[in-house]
């Protein structure tokens, strides 16, 4: 009986340790499930580099555009967006550079952020019924020419401008944290392909200049009397013909063999309609 009674104390002990453990795992996921979402309001700018280079040649409306956060993002002193995030878009709309005008307009609109987690943000995309959301849009202004082989390099740096709010999970922020790597733009090595450029001619110079000389005279004999010896008139010797040197041509200059990478000159937020956001889908990765 006695080490029934222990037996019995024994599992009622047990018991109640584990309606305990379960009662704290039950309180500390509703403290999880019930922590506030981070705001991020509309105008939050956050800064961007480019990860993958934009080719002039083949660069089309709707083609993806890959970037990282530089600096983290905060909301209210709470860490909303860890430096190194990924930040996914597509390009819009593209005016190259011409002969006349060294300069591209590009216009991007940004479609997604990923944590390092995995942890995906899906940007309004400016389809909501209710008309008052609007995309996360930029229009970047390049300095760039026709002899450039990229619209925009890795390293170059964007700002992108928040259109509307957004509401991102503290609970997946605070596990992407310790993943997370910043990112150093001035590390990231150009992808500009060096190739040659026409260069200028030089000139041709000018030929030298002969002045003819004189042929001279003979000598001119005068037969002497008799038993006089002839007397004889030298005559004038030949002059040889006088040179004057013509000036020397100048040499060409060689092309330019490695263009400038472009260069951002502005990066600002627009306005881009509903319409103009579903022209182009994302495409599928």
């Amino acid at each position: 009986m006695k080490y029934a009674a222990v037996f019995v104390m024994s599992a009622v002990l047990a018991c109640g340790a584990d309606h305990s453990t379960v009662a704290k795992a039950q309180v500390e996921s509703t403290t999880a499930t019930a922590t506030p979402p981070i705001a991020l309001p509309a105008g939050t700018k956050i800064e961007l580099v480019v990860t993958a280079p934009i080719a002039a040649r083949t660069a089309k409306a709707g083609d993806a555009l890959y970037a990282q956060t530089v600096f983290p993002v905060t909301s209210s002193d709470t860490l909303a967006i860890p430096a190194g995030s990924y930040v996914q878009g597509q390009l819009l709309a593209i005016t190259k550079p011409t002969r006349k005008i060294n300069r591209a307009e590009i216009q991007i609109l940004f479609t997604k952020i990923i944590f390092a987690d995995g942890y995906t943000l899906v940007l309004p995309d400016g389809t909501s019924t209710s008309g008052s959301s609007l995309p996360s849009a930029a229009s970047i202004s390049v300095q760039d020419s026709t002899t450039n082989d990229l619209l925009l390099d890795n390293g170059a740096q964007l700002e992108m401008t928040l259109a509307t709010p957004l509401m991102l999970s503290a609970t997946e922020i605070a596990q992407a944290l310790p993943l997370s790597r910043p990112v150093d733009p001035g590390k990231f090595k150009s992808a500009t392909q060096c190739r040659p450029t026409p260069g200028s001619s030089g000139t041709p110079g000018t030929s030298d200049t002969v002045i003819p000389g004189s042929p001279g005279t003979p000598s001119t004999t005068i037969p002497g009397g008799p038993g006089m010896p002839d007397i004889v008139i030298p005559g004038t010797p030949a002059t040889p013909d006088t040179v004057i040197p013509g000036m020397p041509g100048t040499p060409g200059t060689p092309g330019t063999t490695c263009p400038a990478p472009p260069m951002v000159i502005s990066s600002t937020p627009f306005s881009v309609l509903p319409a103009q956001a579903q022209a182009t889908p994302v495409q599928p990765q």
